[in-house]
């Protein structure tokens, strides 16, 4: 099956590039000096995060394929739970995809066809644009991407981003690199906070994810905006979360999908 794009590509909706702050900062008079001083503290913030929640957002994407706008309906469920739903204008049920962390059921409104399978890497980029753990995708949805296993790293401080620029330099794959991949985080002082990441592949940047419009909420500090610029397909990425409700329960039900009666079960494999 070809590749439908990024992330809600398959839902029929979804941005544009992200961008660097203006003007610049300097590093603080009690910067940290050293890489591994910058990770834990990264790594103490990315350890947070709701254990659910329900995330009403308008999309946008821009890519090889076109440009398409609309209204999505994420919820997630740690670890590894998230269920993507696409809607019209009127809220008419467009596409689903759910899964709850081991399998996958995917399909669109009008097609005879329904997607299923486990919920391998392979298949979450297949669907989604990002080869990762179910569980990795849910952290990259609420502001918590992962660290990638890595052999050596390099820490700058980037006026630009008035952050911490920590380079990765990897050991495997993500988003389908090699060994020499690097990953770059973009750490808040503060508090630690990743506000961009990056993988790059040689000079060329894979993925480029940034957040901004953060917001406290129930005392979890969240993303009110994801930009995202993918170089597969020249994809552009917008979600702006219009809601995020972290006091609705959510079922362990929403998150495994019947395909419809009369649709064709494709089971994808992962690899």
């Amino acid at each position: 099956m070809k590749s439908t794009g990024l992330l809600l590509g398959l839902l029929v909706i979804l941005g544009i590039g992200a961008g660097c702050p203006s003007g610049g900062r300097d590093a603080p008079a009690d910067a940290l000096t050293t890489a591994e001083a910058v990770l834990d503290k990264a790594r103490d913030f990315l350890g947070s995060g709701p254990a659910h929640a329900v995330l009403e957002a308008r999309a946008s994407q821009y890519s090889d394929q076109g440009g398409i706008k609309g209204k999505v309906e994420i919820l997630v469920s740690r670890p590894g739970k998230v269920r993507f739903s696409g809607l019209s204008p009127t809220d008419d049920l467009v596409s689903v995809l759910a899964t709850d962390g081991d399998r996958f059921g995917a399909f669109e409104r009008g097609k005879k066809t329904c997607y299923v399978g486990r919920a391998c890497p392979a298949n979450v980029g297949r669907f989604t644009g990002f080869p990762l753990e179910a569980d990795q995708l849910v952290g990259v949805l609420i502001g918590r991407p992962p660290i990638v296993p890595y052999e050596r790293t390099e820490l700058t401080w980037d006026r630009a981003m008035g952050a911490y620029r920590l380079d990765l330099i990897g050991t495997a794959a993500l988003l389908g690199g090699t060994k020499g991949q690097v990953q770059r985080l973009w750490v808040r002082h503060e508090d630690g906070r990743v506000v961009r990441m990056q993988v790059l592949d040689g000079k060329t940047v894979a993925a480029d994810v940034q957040y901004s419009e953060w917001k406290t909420i129930k005392d979890q500090l969240l993303p009110g905006r994801i930009d995202v610029k993918m170089a597969r397909n020249h994809v552009d990425l917008r979600i702006d979360y219009r809601d995020i409700d972290l006091d609705s329960p959510v079922e362990d039900s929403a998150f495994t999908l019947d395909c419809p009666a009369g649709t064709t079960l494709e089971e994808q494999p992962c690899y």
